[in-house]
């Protein structure tokens, strides 16, 4: 790191704090007329950094994506890259995975993704300065255990601990990856391959979360009924949620493939007991969900009393309390 990332790091520990020159010049080491360099630094790069006679300096939190802020309130060790706009962070994180450009676990962040994308290639809202849209790249060795519909689930309940730890907002799930605030949609998760042509067997796996913060603009009137967000405004730190995010889905991805979060994912999803309507592949299936699996599968029950697992697929028919999903 440069002298103007260690010291927004050194802030980001301090927040509130009015610290001097002399203190954090003797902190990294650097002389004061360094560290009046770096303030300004960063203050061009939109962080706001104030200074006061006699008091010294004092970090405010802004809401800009920042990577040593991040790599500063986590604690684990993930590479982290932020990116002011991308088409796709699956995307990006996928090329670079394929082309051995990511070696270790790495999130992937942009603030506004021009191209975002869920399931079955639909696309997604993630505009700037609204949410939070990123990608963990994992580089898969050889003898990973692997559980995708168990992956997607805990992730699922890693972003609602989470959101409810720092929002304070409750979410709810549609099976299998859609997050539910206020009978709206205001986030996703997307977990993809990267396929080794060699070997012809998975070398990385990616795993997308989009999550709108707060309801985009300029929505069609169609999505306006659809999609959400959870707050007004951006009153919480996207860097802390972030960071919070990365630790939380580093402890998940150790143990998932237990299946420790399914009961907490069949706790708050919202598709139990309802008639729906799923779609996988090119066949559509209508019937009542029953049950969520061992596997994260969803378990339905036709008109004719049959028992169906799907492990794969999408509900595009849920109606509860006239509520369309």
């Amino acid at each position: 790191m440069n002298t103007a990332e260690r010291l927004l790091g050194y802030f980001v520990k301090h927040e509130s704090e009015y610290l001097s020159g002399e203190t954090l010049a003797n902190h990294l080491g650097v002389s004061r007329a360094a560290i009046w360099k770096a303030v300004q630094k960063l203050n061009e790069n939109g962080h706001q950094i104030e200074s006061q006679h006699r008091k010294g300096y004092l970090y405010k939190e802004t809401g800009v994506l920042s990577v040593p802020v991040i790599k500063t309130l986590a604690f684990s060790d993930w590479d982290v890259k932020v990116f002011e706009q991308l088409n796709s962070s699956n995307s990006y994180a996928k090329t670079a995975l394929a082309a051995g450009e990511i070696t270790k676990p790495t999130v992937i962040i942009a603030d506004h993704q021009k191209a975002a994308y869920g399931r079955f290639r639909r696309s997604f809202v993630a505009q700037s300065q609204t949410g939070i849209y990123l990608s963990f790249a994992l580089p898969v060795k050889d003898n990973t255990r692997l559980d995708p519909g168990l992956l997607t689930t805990a992730t699922a309940v890693v972003v609602r601990n989470v959101i409810k730890e720092t929002l304070g907002c409750q979410l709810s799930f549609k099976w299998v990856n859609d997050l539910i605030f206020n009978n709206k949609k205001v986030g996703g998760i997307l977990t993809e391959g990267v396929l080794d042509i060699e070997s012809q067997s998975l070398s990385s796996l990616v795993v997308g979360i989009g999550l709108n913060i707060i309801q985009p603009t300029h929505l069609s009137n169609e999505l306006q009924e659809k999609v959400g967000g959870m707050v007004p405004d951006l009153f919480f730190s996207r860097n802390i949620i972030i960071a919070k995010l990365i630790d939380s889905f580093s402890a998940m991805i150790e143990k998932y493939h237990t299946g420790i979060y399914l009961s907490e994912y069949r706790a708050h999803n919202i598709v139990l007991g309802h008639e729906v309507t799923v779609q996988f592949g090119t066949q559509q299936m209508n019937g009542k969900a029953i049950a969520i699996g061992d596997k994260g599968a969803l378990i339905l029950e036709t008109s004719d009393g049959k028992t169906v697992t799907i492990s794969s697929g999408e509900i595009i028919k849920l109606n509860i309390c006239g509520q369309a999903y």
